[in-house]
């Protein structure tokens, strides 16, 4: 187990501030790529705890002290303004000396810890993580209960509009079209259909997701701007790419059905043509684990794997207060509240820290 460590975790402060910019070097980014896209630094995500920006989701910053010194932090994101039950775990840092250097791990499973109950006590359901492979903070994220409900590879175009490959299939003309406010629920049914049941479970989506913000004069400069295109064979929904860009930074998300995925070159080379990205641009595309047939369509027009990362998700738990029944042969116990995982958790690792919350807010005595 080691010796005790005096730990307290809170909320940070502006004095913490020199600190954080020291941690952010030994750091992990956990939100790619969308981080990128965003823009997002730790330093932003402070600024946006303390000011919040319209148009995202405010960014939390939890520092753990040791001996009254920062010693590591981790920042979460409310999703959406409409996603507030869902937060997104963006960055854990340590300092890179002292216990910081010898219990990072401990320090950040107490860290993602207290992110865990703050968001409960806040009415937060599920927590995210995109961890990249092969990472020590892997540990961390097992002892405080997260669970593994997917991979993707995230692929960066190195080339240039002009330069890509020429779709064999240009013949079949299908064009894509724009997405409309009323193929919300189509859209939904695609993912539906193609996504797995763990995913869908994890991720609970509803249909408020695939909709597109309308009103793009009230978003903030750090929010990107999203469009939607969509190939119909017949009268049914093949396939789908949800674009986001801000500035010369841009991602695309794929669905579509398998039987459709020879539509793919067309779809893609037609977005091509329309973000025509320069060679000071980065375009980003995620692939996930269940859709291995768009690999080699990427590859062939200039994309390449830039790395693979775990999808990861934290339940909180519910209160729920037990019926008692309308008539029984003896007295019924009366209902108590109780604490109820939406799912089953992992069992915490017995060499993780001991939290203990204080009762300023902070945890303290972590062993």
């Amino acid at each position: 187990m080691g010796e005790r460590l005096p730990v307290v975790i809170r909320a940070v402060r502006g004095r913490d501030v020199p600190s954080l910019i020291r941690m952010r070097q030994e750091g992990v980014r956990l939100d790619l790529p969308e981080a990128q896209v965003r823009g997002y630094t730790p330093m932003k995500g402070v600024a946006e705890s303390r000011w919040f920006a319209l148009g995202r989701g405010r960014v939390r910053t939890y520092v753990a002290c040791v001996d009254g010194q920062p010693a590591a932090f981790v920042q979460a994101r409310e999703r959406s303004p409409r996603q507030r039950h869902k937060w997104d775990i963006l960055h854990l840092g340590a300092a890179t000396a002292g216990a910081a250097l010898t219990r990072r791990t401990d320090l950040w499973t107490s860290l993602l810890d207290y992110t865990t109950a703050a968001a409960g006590r806040r009415g937060v359901q599920r927590l995210y993580a995109k961890l990249p492979a092969q990472l020590a903070a892997a540990e961390a994220f097992r002892a405080a209960g997260y669970a593994r409900y997917g991979q993707e590879t995230v692929y960066l175009f190195q080339g240039s509009a002009d330069q890509r490959a020429s779709s064999a299939h240009e013949g079949l003309a299908v064009l894509p079209r724009p997405q409309a406010p009323d193929d919300t629920w189509a859209v939904h049914q695609l993912y539906t259909l193609t996504a797995p049941k763990p995913v869908q479970y994890a991720e609970a989506y509803t249909s408020h997701n695939w909709e597109l913000p309308r009103y793009w004069a009230f978003l903030s400069r750090g929010t990107p701007r999203e469009w939607g295109f969509i190939v119909e064979r017949g009268h049914e929904l093949a396939l789908y790419c949800r674009v986001g860009r801000q500035g010369k930074r841009s991602r695309l998300e794929f669905m579509f059905e398998p039987a459709a995925r020879e539509l793919l070159p067309t779809l893609l080379d037609a977005l091509l043509d329309w973000l025509a990205p320069g060679p000071d641009e980065r375009l980003y595309c995620t692939v996930r684990e269940y859709q291995a047939e768009l690999d080699p369509v990427l590859t062939a027009r200039s994309f390449v794997p830039v790395g693979h990362q775990e999808l990861l998700v934290r339940y909180t738990t519910v209160s729920v207060r037990a019926a008692a029944p309308a008539s029984v042969a003896r007295p019924a116990r009366e209902g108590r509240l109780v604490g109820v995982p939406v799912q089953p958790q992992l069992r915490r690792q017995p060499e993780a820290l001991a939290v203990v919350e204080t009762a300023g807010g902070g945890l303290a005595n972590v062993s």
